[in-house]
C-alpha cells in the first residue's frame, strides 16, 4: 500500500489535510478478447419495457421495437427475461414449460424476429434460466404427484415425520419431515394429499423445488440450454444458484443463536443444509461443458456464455469461475456494490471493490452489478444527484457492467398502492414487507401520456409521475443529462486504456473518490467523486503520481461546473486546480481534447468558409452566363 499526503481547500473556508491511500492497484493482465469480457450486458425486464399490442404490459415486441435505443447507448448485449410460460406467481420465475413463450409476451416468431433483428445490430441475447424449481403447474410435477415413471423423482418429496400416524388415521395432521424454512416466509414443506407426502420448496408453495440430484433432471436442463441456443439465445443467466442443491440428510437446521425460537423466521436460521453446498460447482462446471460443446459443435459464430446469480460469500463465488482444467461461469454476478453503506460511503465503495479483485481468480473478468428487479433502485437509495456518480464509478470499472433498464436516464422506484400491487411474494429472506413492485414500473421513453410505454389507459403497473421530465427523449436533447451522461461512459469504455488498462483507487477523504485507468502508451483518465456535501478543492498532484501539470475535462457531470475541454490544473499554481461541488464527479484525461467553445468556433468557422464558398460559385455562374451567352 502506497501512501500520500495530501492538503485540499474545502470552499466553506477552512483547510482540510488527509491520509490518501491508494488501496486498489488491480493490474492489467493479457488483453481478453471474448465478446462478452468487456460488455454492458444490459436488463430488460420484459414486462416493463415497451407494450406492443395495448395490453399494458410489455412484451417482446415492443423489445425489438426499441432495439435503436442501445445501440445509441453502445450497449451491446441484452438479457431479457425470463418470458417463458407461466402462471406468474413469482412474476415468471416459476415455469410451467420451458420450451414455450408465454403468450403475455408473444409468440417463438417473435423471439426469432427479435433475435434475427438483434444480429443486425450485432446485439446479443442473454436470458434467464430457472433451475431450482418449476411451477406447480409444470406437466412434469403434475407426472410427479402420479408418480408416472421417471417423473416420480424430478421434485424432491419426503415422508411427513409422523406418516405412520397419518397413514392410518386420515384426521391426524401431516408434520414437515424438518424445521427447513421457505424464503418467502412460512414452512419449505407443503403436504400434497393426492401423494400423500411433503414437497419442497425454497420459494413459495407453488414453486416446487427440482430433485437435482436427479441425473434424468440434469439431462432435462441441458436439453432446454440446448433448445435455447438454437434459437439464437447466445448466454444464460441461471437464478438462485445459492438454493440448488440440499443436503440429502435432511437435518433440522440450528438457530442462528443458540435457545431462540427461529421456527418461523428464515432470517435467524443457520442454512448449513440448504444453501451453498458443494454440489453447485459440480453443476456449473457440467453447464460450462455443455455450451462450449455445443457452441464448438454447432460453429456457432458466438460462443454462448453463462452467468449466475447467488447472493452467496465471496469464498463461495469465487468458486463458481472453475479452474483452468474445469471451467465453470464466465460470470457470477457480483452484488457487492448493492450493499454500499451510504453512512460511509467512500470507504464502502473501496472495501466493495477491493474484495471483489482481490479474490478475482487469474485471467478471470470482473463484473459489477449496482441495479436489478429485486433492489431498490440508485436514485431511491442515493438520490437524484447521485445518479452520475455511480454511473462514473460502474463504468470506468474494468469487466463486465450489468445495467438495469432506466438506469440511463436516472430512473427512481415508483410509488405502487396496496390495491395496486402485483408481486405475490415480496422481497423475502427479512425483507417480507418490502414489495419488489416499486423498483419494476414501466420504462419511461418520452413526456406522453403512460411515459410513451403503452397506449392502454393504465399500465400493469404505475408510471413514475416524473416521467414528464425523467425521460429517453426529452434527456437525448439535453448534453447534460444523464442519458448523455451514460452514453459518453459507455463510449469512453471503447477505448483500450479501459478495456486493457491498470486500475488505482484513491480514498482521499470520506467524500472524495479517485478511480485512474492507465495503459502504457496511451493516455490516462481519472474519475474524481464528490461524495460529500461540501464543494472541495482537489489538488490532484499530492494524491495521485505521474500526472501532467494540466487535465483536460473529458466529461463532467451537470451540477459539477465542467465542461468537455475544459482545463485543470493538477498542482497548486499557475493554474486552477479541480474544484468539484458536493456529489458531483469529473472524468479527466491527460489527452488533449478541443473546449465546446472551440468546438463551436470551428464549427462556425466551417459554415461561414462553406456560406462563402457558395456565395463565389453563384458569382462565378453568373459572370460565366454573362460572358458566353449574352
Amino acid at each position: 500500500m502506497k501512501t500520500f499526503n495530501v492538503c485540499g481547500v474545502v470552499v466553506i473556508a477552512y483547510i482540510i489535510c488527509a491520509t490518501v491511500n491508494c488501496n486498489v492497484y488491480h493490474n492489467a493482465t493479457k488483453p481478453n478478447n471474448e465478446w462478452w469480457s468487456n460488455t454492458i450486458i444490459y436488463q430488460v425486464y420484459p414486462r416493463s419495457f415497451k407494450d406492443s399490442n395495448k395490453d399494458g404490459i410489455g412484451d417482446i415486441k415492443g423489445i425489438t421495437q426499441k432495439l435503436d435505443h442501445f445501440v445509441d447507448l453502445g450497449i451491446e448485449t441484452l438479457w431479457v427475461g425470463p418470458f417463458f410460460k407461466s402462471p406468474m406467481d413469482d412474476m415468471g420465475y416459476d415455469v410451467e414449460d420451458y420450451k414455450m413463450i408465454d403468450p403475455m409476451f408473444g409468440t417463438m416468431d417473435d423471439l426469432e424476429e427479435l433475435v434475427k433483428e438483434m444480429k443486425k445490430r450485432n446485439l446479443k441475447l442473454v436470458t434467464d434460466l430457472i433451475p431450482n424449481h418449476s411451477s406447480y403447474k409444470c406437466k412434469w410435477f403434475e407426472k410427479s404427484i402420479k408418480k408416472d415413471g421417471k417423473y416420480a423423482d424430478y421434485y424432491v418429496w419426503r415422508n411427513a415425520s409422523n406418516q405412520n400416524e397419518v397413514m392410518a388415521n386420515s384426521s391426524v395432521t401431516p408434520k414437515p419431515p424438518n424445521n427447513w424454512l421457505s424464503i418467502f416466509g412460512g414452512p419449505g414443506w407443503t403436504w400434497n394429499d393426492e401423494r400423500q407426502q411433503f414437497y419442497y420448496h425454497q420459494f413459495n408453495e407453488k414453486q416446487p423445488d427440482f430433485n437435482i440430484r436427479n441425473p434424468e433432471v440434469h439431462q432435462e436442463l441441458l436439453d432446454i440450454i440446448g433448445f435455447w441456443m438454437g434459437k439464437g439465445v447466445v448466454g444464460f443467466r441461471f437464478d438462485a444458484l445459492k438454493h440448488l442443491y440440499e443436503s440429502d440428510s435432511f437435518q433440522d437446521e440450528p438457530c442462528k443463536t443458540e435457545g431462540e425460537d427461529c421456527s418461523t423466521r428464515y432470517d435467524r436460521i443457520k442454512h448449513i443444509y440448504t444453501l451453498d453446498q458443494p454440489e453447485n460447482i459440480e453443476i456449473i462446471e457440467e453447464w460450462r461443458e455443455f455450451i462450449d460443446n455445443y457452441s464448438k459443435t454447432n460453429k456457432l459464430p458466438v460462443p454462448g456464455f453463462l452467468a449466475t446469480e447467488s447472493y452467496s460469500s465471496m469464498d463461495i463465488l469465487k468458486q463458481y469461475y472453475g479452474n483452468s482444467t474445469k471451467p465453470g461461469a464466465h460470470v457470477p454476478f457480483n452484488f457487492g456494490l448493492l450493499a454500499v453503506n451510504r453512512g460511509n460511503i467512500v470507504e464502502s465503495i473501496e472495501f466493495r471493490i477491493k474484495t471483489w479483485l482481490d479474490n478475482l481468480p487469474e485471467n478471470q473478468v470482473a463484473n459489477w452489478v449496482m441495479e436489478n428487479h429485486d433492489n431498490p433502485r440508485m436514485t431511491t437509495r442515493y438520490g437524484a444527484e447521485m445518479v452520475p456518480l455511480f454511473t462514473a464509478l460502474k463504468l470506468s470499472l474494468p469487466g463486465i457492467e450489468v445495467t438495469y433498464y432506466g438506469s440511463e436516464i436516472g430512473m427512481d422506484n415508483s410509488y405502487v398502492r396496496p390495491d395496486q400491487a402485483q408481486d405475490p411474494n415480496n422481497a423475502g429472506d427479512g425483507r417480507t414487507d418490502e414489495s419488489r413492485d416499486n423498483e419494476r414500473c414501466p420504462m419511461q421513453w418520452d413526456s406522453t401520456i403512460n411515459a410513451g410505454f403503452t397506449e392502454e389507459k393504465k399500465a400493469w403497473l404505475p408510471i413514475n409521475p416524473n416521467y414528464y421530465k425523467v425521460n429517453v427523449e426529452d434527456q437525448k436533447k439535453i448534453p447534460t443529462s444523464n442519458y448523455n451522461f451514460y452514453k459518453k461512459m459507455s463510449q469512453l469504455r471503447k477505448t483500450d486504456t479501459l478495456m486493457n488498462g491498470d486500475l488505482q483507487t484513491y480514498n482521499i477523504t470520506n467524500s472524495i473518490y479517485i478511480i485512474k485507468r492507465s495503459l502504457v502508451e496511451h493516455e490516462s483518465y481519472l474519475v474524481v467523486m464528490n461524495f460529500g456535501s461540501e464543494t472541495e478543492t482537489v489538488l490532484l498532484s499530492n494524491a495521485v503520481s505521474n500526472l501532467q501539470e494540466q487535465l483536460y475535462v473529458y466529461l463532467g457531470s451537470e451540477n459539477s461546473g465542467y465542461s468537455t475541454g475544459d482545463i485543470v490544473s493538477t498542482v497548486s499554481s499557475p493554474g486552477k486546480p479541480l474544484k468539484l461541488r458536493p456529489q458531483s464527479v469529473a472524468v479527466l484525461t491527460d489527452k488533449y481534447i478541443a473546449s465546446e467553445s472551440e468546438t463551436s468556433t470551428t464549427s462556425d468557422t466551417h459554415n461561414a468558409g462553406t456560406q462563402i464558398s457558395s456565395k463565389l460559385i453563384s458569382l462565378l455562374s453568373v459572370f460565366l452566363f454573362i460572358r458566353y451567352f449574352l
